[in-house]
C-alpha cells in the first residue's frame, strides 16, 4: 500500500448501533489518486458508532468520538498507507460525544458532549494518546421552544482564525457561546455568548477565511445566520439570516456547512429535502446572495466538505450509504451529484495527505 501513487487519504466515520438503524461496520479509510479515484484501503471493526473525526496538526494522528455513547478514540496513523492502529480509548466525561477538535497548541483534545449539555478538555501526550479529563464545563440557559431543545445541546467546537477562541454552537439553547482555553492548564472558561433566534437550533459554523465573517447553521428553522465576528473578543454579532431551503417546504433540517473557492462560495446540507444550498459570498459585506438548489444524489446529507484542492465539494448521504461528489465551478449554477463510494450510514469525512 505504502507504493500507491495516492494524492490523499480519506477517513469515513460512521454510524453503527441497531438503535440509529444503521448499516456502517467501522471506520474507513481510503486512498485517493490524482484522478480522483478512490480505493478502499481498511475498515476498522468493532468500534460502536466511530461518526465525527478530526487529526492531528502532523496528520500522524486520528481521533474520534463514539456517537450515543461516553467515549473517544485514538489512532496512529501508518506513514505512505494511511492505515489506522487503535492506541486508545478515554472517557468523555459526558454523553453522547459529537464533536472534537484539538487546541491551537495540540496539547488538548476539545469534546462537546450533546446529551450532557458539557464541553471537556482531555490532554494529548507526546505518544498522541489522551489522558484523562483535565476540565468539564456546563453551558447554561433557557432552553428554545422546541421539542428537540430540552436543554444545552453543543453541536460543534469551532476555533477561529486566530486560534485564540473556541465557539460553541448550541442547538439546544439558541446561542453560540465564546470559550477560551489556557494552554498551560486546559481549564475551559467561556468568556461570552450570542443568542440567536429563538428554535433555530445552531448546529456547525464556519469562518471566512479571509474576512471578520462567521456563518452559522440553524438546523430547526432551516436557515444560515451571518455573523460579524470580533477576533479581540471573539464575540459574534448577528446581520443577516437567510433560508436555506425554497419557499413552501417546512419539514427537514439544516445540517453541514462549507466555504469553496477563496471563500467565494457557500454550502449547506439539508436533511430531509435532501439537498445542498449554494450561496455567492458578497466579498466587501459577507452577506450571501445567488441562492441555488443541488440534488445531493442520496438521502439525508448530514455532513458536507470540499476536497482539499477545492474542486469538488463531497457529500455523505448518511441514509443512502454513499458518499456523492460535484465539480465545483466558477459560479452558483446547480452541482451535478455522483455517487463516489458505497459506505454504510456515513457521517463525517477527513482528509490527510499521502505523502506530506
Amino acid at each position: 500500500m505504502a507504493e500507491r501513487p495516492y494524492r490523499w487519504i480519506a477517513y469515513i466515520g460512521c454510524r453503527t448501533s441497531l438503535e440509529r438503524n444503521a448499516r456502517g461496520k467501522g471506520l474507513c479509510v481510503y486512498g485517493v489518486d490524482a484522478a480522483g479515484r478512490w480505493e478502499f484501503i481498511q475498515r476498522v471493526e468493532g468500534l460502536v458508532n466511530p461518526s465525527f473525526l478530526c487529526l492531528d496538526a502532523a496528520q500522524s494522528r486520528l481521533y474520534c468520538v463514539h456517537g450515543d455513547f461516553s467515549e473517544v478514540s485514538s489512532f496512529a496513523i501508518e506513514p505512505g498507507s494511511g492505515r489506522l492502529r487503535q492506541t486508545g480509548r478515554q472517557y468523555t466525561g459526558g454523553r453522547n460525544p459529537v464533536h472534537l477538535t484539538l487546541s491551537t497548541s495540540q496539547q488538548w483534545l476539545l469534546v462537546a458532549n450533546y446529551a450532557s449539555g458539557n464541553i471537556v478538555s482531555l490532554p494529548v501526550k507526546l505518544d498522541g494518546t489522551l489522558g484523562s479529563l483535565a476540565s468539564s464545563i456546563d453551558l447554561p440557559g433557557q432552553h428554545g421552544p422546541r421539542a428537540e431543545q430540552q436543554g444545552s445541546h453543543p453541536h460543534q467546537l469551532c476555533l477561529d482564525p486566530t486560534g485564540r477562541w473556541i465557539l460553541v454552537p448550541d442547538k439546544g439553547l439558541d446561542k453560540v457561546f465564546t470559550l477560551s482555553l489556557p494552554e498551560a492548564s486546559g481549564a475551559l472558561t467561556i468568556t461570552g455568548e450570542t443568542s440567536f433566534p429563538a428554535g433555530s437550533g445552531p448546529r456547525h459554523m464556519i469562518f471566512h477565511p479571509r474576512a471578520a465573517r462567521a456563518y452559522v447553521v440553524g438546523e430547526l428553522d432551516r436557515t444560515v445566520m451571518t455573523c460579524e465576528f470580533s477576533p479581540a473578543d471573539g464575540q459574534l454579532v448577528l446581520d443577516d439570516v437567510t433560508s436555506t431551503v425554497p419557499p413552501g417546504v417546512e419539514t427537514g433540517s439544516a445540517a453541514g456547512i462549507a466555504i469553496s473557492g477563496s471563500g467565494e462560495f457557500l454550502h449547506v446540507s439539508n436533511r430531509g429535502h435532501d439537498s445542498i444550498a449554494s450561496y455567492l459570498i458578497d466579498q466587501e459585506t459577507g452577506r450571501l446572495s445567488g441562492r441555488t438548489w443541488s440534488v445531493t444524489s442520496g438521502r439525508t446529507p448530514r455532513f458536507v466538505c470540499a476536497t482539499p484542492d477545492g474542486q469538488h465539494l463531497l457529500v455523505a448521504n448518511e441514509d443512502s450509504d454513499s458518499v456523492a461528489c460535484a465539480a465545483l465551478g466558477a459560479g452558483t449554477e446547480p452541482l451535478i451529484f455522483h455517487s463516489l463510494v458505497e459506505t454504510g450510514s456515513p457521517v463525517c469525512i477527513a482528509f490527510k495527505k499521502a505523502f506530506p
